[in-house]
């Protein structure tokens, strides 16, 4: 409620109440009895006290508005009216101070000693409304008392010839109030003040309830608005949000589409080689057939050459196709593809490769480098990889239903989950032992130390949305570059399986030779893509690729990635190690038992 400044008055114009200064605690207290129990008009005759910090000054406040004049520099009407009404105000007061006696005498007594003030210097008016500053520093008013008057003159015990004088300064008293008050006109009586104080107090209060009213209006009508404004902006946030996913589909649809035709592209380029090598010992062996057995014996080499001569340039027209969809060049054709070689004798003894045993898979350099199986590793380094590796009961059970709040409340779940936030991060940073992201390292490294050497290792790192990051393809030469990275990891934010999984199957084969991708992760996707029906498209463009998943958490969430390739979900329920389970993952691409 706003306030207005009536006047600063020095804090000694008047000697101080006995009983104490009035402050705005008094002044609340009073005004709130007046207002319940006389009008809303009759609680503002007091003005607030706001003493200054040095106590030198007071300013007096009012809730009224207008420009406060004082009393005494009003003109004969105002004056009057003025006068009367503070009159019916103060008796007012001094009623309700006998009301209250009974139940609170504290309250009337100090409504009693309100009701008196120094002299009219101390009463302004604001609006056509008395107000009183230094109330409580004078003498209380009574009914009857000639507060407005002049003051009589000295009464003194004199002898009979001054009672003469007396009576002629009575008169002419009595004829001054008479012409000053008005008593002249008729009826002599004037005004029913009581009757006017009612309509006034009735007004008030017509005014007070329609003020409640409109009060009660402007709340409802700005809480709908709230709620209005509150409804567009959730409105138009959802379209923008649809309008993403749109374009995140349809780029998403593209990359799946490219990432196919490179598939395709370099599965036919493979192929294309591997045509090339035989054709060209095909080659070699007819023209040295030729030499020893002459043309007569060579219809079979003969209908196989060309037999493979016609799927090779067919397959040349479908690698021309497929560069020229990517957008790259066709091969440029050597002399080695183009032309045979030249007729050269049969060496009479060449040492013969190592043939594995008959139903063996062949060992480690008895195999072509092309028929050596790739590994891809997929390694989670979320946030919640943080967590320690090993939780006693109750820790694990929190971790578990936060992380379960976190991907069942979607936005909200800041606030929903608000009451798990502090306990889970109390454990991830209080140190227990090494971390999810820890252990996986270790077990990597482990692995990754024992595959063949013909064997080629990606990594794709899930660090945050949108996408992972890919830290390329090392052969054995460079994998001690690819632990360094594995060892220099660190948790980060979200867990992008989704797309980790395509960027994981760009860099194997697949196609002409096995494929292994080896997936550590604690949780499922966080980036609102969906890794079963990724490694569903994976597997159908890749047969030969299998993803095997190591599910830390082991509450089967990504089960269905390696479902859709044929692979194996490893979880501590297994009763193995994290070492284990990595090792298990990875054994496709291991040397062969029965190599040495």
């Amino acid at each position: 409620m706003s306030r207005l400044r009536i006047c600063r008055s020095p804090a000694t114009a008047y000697p101080p109440p006995q009983t104490g200064l009035p402050d705005a605690g008094l002044h609340a207290r009073l005004c709130e009895a007046m207002r319940r129990h006389l009008s809303p008009a009759a609680a503002t005759l007091l003005a607030e006290p706001a003493p200054s910090g040095d106590g030198e000054w007071i300013d007096w406040y009012t809730t009224l508005a207008g420009q406060p004049v004082p009393l005494r520099s009003l003109a004969a009407d105002g004056l009057r009216r003025a006068r009367n009404l503070l009159e019916d105000r103060i008796q007012a007061m001094l009623a309700l101070s006998e009301r209250l006696a009974p139940g609170d005498p504290g309250l009337a007594e100090a409504m009693r000693r309100a009701a008196g003030f120094p002299d009219e210097s101390a009463v302004y008016v604001v609006d056509g409304q008395p107000v009183l500053t230094f109330w409580g520093y004078g003498e209380t008013t009574r009914p009857g008392s000639a507060r407005f008057q002049a003051a009589p003159a000295s009464r003194k015990h004199a002898r009979w010839p001054w009672l003469a004088w007396a009576g002629l300064l009575l008169s002419a008293g009595l004829g001054w109030a008479a012409f000053h008050l008005d008593l002249w006109r008729w009826p002599p009586w004037g005004p029913d003040y009581a009757a006017l104080l009612a309509a006034e107090r009735q007004a008030g209060d017509d005014l007070w309830r329609t003020l409640l009213e409109r009060q009660s209006e402007l709340a409802r009508s700005l809480g709908q608005c709230a709620l209005q404004a509150q409804r567009d902006a959730v409105a138009q946030e959802g379209a923008l949000l649809a309008g993403r996913l749109d374009a995140l589909t349809a780029e998403l649809a593209r990359k799946l589409e490219t990432c196919r035709d490179e598939a395709a592209l370099e599965a036919a380029s493979k192929e294309h080689d591997a045509l090339s090598v035989r054709l060209s010992g095909l080659r070699s062996e007819l023209a040295a057939k030729r030499e020893k057995c002459g043309n007569g014996k060579l219809s079979a080499e003969r209908a196989e050459s060309a037999r493979l001569r016609t799927k090779l340039t067919a397959l040349k027209a479908k690698l021309a196709a497929q560069l020229s969809r990517c957008g790259k060049k066709p091969p440029i054709e050597t002399a080695e593809t183009t032309s045979p070689p030249a007729v050269s004798p049969v060496p009479g003894a060449s040492p013969q490769p190592v043939k594995p045993a008959e139903g063996l898979p062949p060992c480690p350099g008895e195999r072509p480098p092309e028929d050596a199986p790739d590994v891809a590793i997929v390694l989670d380094a979320s946030g919640s990889m943080r967590i320690p590796s090993v939780l006693d009961g109750n820790s694990a059970q929190l971790i578990a239903r936060f992380e379960r709040c976190m991907m069942d409340s979607g936005l909200l779940a800041p606030v929903v989950c608000a009451d798990l936030i502090g306990a889970y991060e109390s454990i991830t940073q209080a140190g227990r032992g090494p971390t999810r992201l820890m252990a996986a390292q270790r077990a990597v490294n482990n692995v990754v130390s024992g595959l063949p050497g013909d064997v080629d290792v990606g990594l794709v790192v899930l660090e945050d949305c949108p996408q992972a990051s890919d830290y390329g393809m090392y052969d054995s030469a460079r994998r001690g570059q690819l632990l360094q990275r594995v060892n220099g990891l660190i948790p980060r934010k979200g867990t992008p399986l989704g797309n980790g999984i395509v960027q994981a199957a760009n860099k194997v084969d697949g196609v002409r030779a096995p494929a292994v991708m080896v997936v550590v992760s604690d949780g499922k996707d966080s980036c609102n893509a969906n890794p079963c029906s990724i490694a569903a498209a994976v597997k159908a463009a890749k047969p030969k690729l299998k993803i095997n998943v190591v599910d830390i958490v082991g509450d089967g969430a990504v089960s269905c990635i390696a479902q859709a390739t044929g692979g194996d979900v490893l979880t501590p329920k297994s009763g193995m190690s994290l070492d284990q389970m990595v090792r298990q993952a990875a054994k496709d691409a291991e040397k062969p038992a029965h190599c040495k």
